[in-house]
């Protein structure tokens, strides 16, 4: 049973249709709770008409529920609604290397690139026992960061679930089929290298290594025919790279790379050596083209390129006249901002010493001293920062007397201008009464329900910024194994979000929650950042 766009299940909402395979649908939806976009993927058909279909898809599910792998589509969870069951990935934004190669031509280098990226996948989930048997590039995910995302884990087999798979079946994409699973045989981890061989030659020939008009032609080419040498079909292909896929393509598995991490060291070897790869480091840095994101190796696995140093000018004095009068004038305006300050401190002191002599007695003249109050506004005064970022203003001896020097510059007076108490009226306080110590304090200090709100977003986005640290931990790691490094700016946001949430911890404990608050904001900000980076 189909579902509709728009339809509820359960607590999503269908959105579109993304594609239909041998297992089932896959759709695009929406959680109603938390609004996140998510892959929805229903077995077709029902539990009770497909025993054997539903097995497996309960397999599939066990399988990626203990995976994490930046190469690897999350798995979030997983429902049983109307005899149907349902599960729900992390939706990755992006396209098929299928989708890719049909573009134009791929180059030597992102070949190689998406290949080790594939290969990283295969050995985490081989290292698990399990084997993918359906490696194909429908299979193969790009996000728009350049990240490669293995798929479609439906046929996987653990070596623990033996009944999964038997002799005498034959299951997968017959294009990219190991000739033991042709045969129906036992599959091991080497029967998805083969596969991955397939589609490294079909991106890199332009043609599948065995085509034929019927299904059985295929087969019986993956049984007994060698395969073409790329290097014939695609002669800029170097003879190295030729027997790295000529290797993978070997009918015994003996004879074939006897795990992925053996393959994609050949593959960094390859590269380390590669004309192409060296040229591309020493290449200047270009403005992008239109085709950036398929013609262009992904920023994901370069570091920023160094930008090449201006050409230095004739030397012309008459920009050094200029700077110099400049300087000269910031100078004169320097000393007038100190000079002036000073000169009204002085005029004020003379003018205030004058009012007291022919004021009135003490008992009369209002009590100005006894009232704290903060310094009034003045129109010179910095503005506010917005956002916080600013230090305070620090006091100096003549911001204390604003006032007295508003009075002589408008004339003289008697009466020195009182400040203007602040007052809160949501606490009912009156216009014109002071803060009192009591209720400075009651305002300044959070409410219960404020710190338990602070302290529920500590532990929900520390959950995400743990598993957003893990996966940039284990993708910088197989980068470094790959002789390459992660973006400098998804470094930096790593970094930021961790010393946020660092310092967001910090000010809880020290009852600072407005500043947790604030840290949190950053700490959020920079993990939705890594999150779109990793595809989840």
């Amino acid at each position: 049973m189909a579902f509709e766009i728009g339809q509820r299940v359960g607590d999503y909402e269908i959105l579109e249709l993304l594609g239909t395979g041998g297992m089932g649908h896959v759709y695009r939806a929406r959680n109603i709770i938390s609004d996140r976009i998510e892959a929805m993927k229903v077995l077709l058909p029902d539990l009770s008409a497909e025993r054997d279909l539903a097995v497996r898809f309960i397999s599939e599910i066990r399988t990626l529920a203990g995976f994490d792998h930046p190469n690897i589509a999350l798995l979030h969870t997983a429902f049983q609604a109307d005899n149907q069951l349902i599960m729900i990935m992390e939706y990755v934004e992006g396209y098929t290397l299928e989708q890719r190669a049909k573009q134009s031509t791929l180059s030597v280098e992102d070949t190689a690139n998406y290949i080790s990226q594939a290969l990283s996948a295969l050995s985490y989930a081989h290292a698990r026992n399990v084997v993918h048997r359906d490696i194909k590039p429908a299979n193969l995910m790009v996000t728009t960061h350049g990240i490669v995302k293995l798929m479609d884990f439906g046929i996987a087999k653990s070596n623990v679930d033996i009944n999964l798979t038997r002799p005498g079946t034959t299951i997968g994409s017959f294009y990219y089929m190991s000739p033991e699973q042709v045969r129906g045989s036992s599959v091991d981890a080497r029967s998805d290298l083969y596969s991955i061989g397939v589609v490294l030659y079909e991106l890199l020939a332009g043609r599948r290594p065995f085509e034929s008009d019927s299904t059985y032609g295929v087969l019986n080419q993956q049984l007994n025919d060698a395969p073409r040498p790329p290097i014939e079909i695609n002669p800029s292909l170097s003879p190295q790279l030729n027997a790295i896929i000529l290797t993978a393509l070997a009918k015994d598995p003996a004879d074939r790379f006897q795990n992925a991490d053996a393959f994609r060291n050949a593959l960094k070897a390859f590269r380390a050596d590669s004309p192409a790869a060296e040229a591309q480091q020493a290449k200047p840095s270009a403005a992008p083209t239109a085709a950036a994101s398929f013609a262009e190796i992904p920023s994901t696995f370069k570091q920023a390129p160094q930008q090449s140093a201006p050409q230095k000018a004739p030397r012309n004095n008459k920009p050094l006249w200029i700077a110099t009068g400049a300087l000269a004038a910031m100078l004169a305006i320097v000393g007038l901002a100190v000079t002036v300050p000073r000169l009204l401190k002085t005029h004020a002191s003379e003018s205030a010493a004058t009012d007291s002599q022919s004021s009135q007695p003490a008992a009369s003249a209002p009590q100005v001293a006894s009232t704290p109050a903060a310094a009034p506004e003045s129109p010179s005064a910095t503005p506010a920062d917005p956002v916080g970022t600013s230090a305070p203003p620090q006091s100096s001896p003549a911001s204390t007397q604003p006032a007295a020097a508003k009075n002589i510059l408008a004339g003289p007076t008697h009466q020195p201008a009182m400040p203007r108490p602040a007052y809160n009226a949501g606490a009912g306080q009156q216009p014109g009464s002071p803060i009192q110590p009591a209720q400075a304090a009651a305002l300044a200090s959070p409410s219960q329900a404020e710190v338990e709100q602070v302290q529920e977003r500590i532990i929900q986005l520390g959950a995400r910024s743990d598993a957003v640290d893990r996966a940039i931990s284990q993708l910088r790691r197989q980068q470094e194994a790959d002789g390459l490094g992660l973006r400098t700016d998804m470094e930096a946001a790593d970094s930021k979000m961790r010393s946020y949430m660092q310092a967001a911890n910090q000010d809880m404990q020290s009852s600072r929650v407005a500043s947790a608050s604030r840290n949190l904001d950053k700490a959020e900000s920079e993990v939705q950042v890594l999150e779109k980076f990793l595809g989840r």
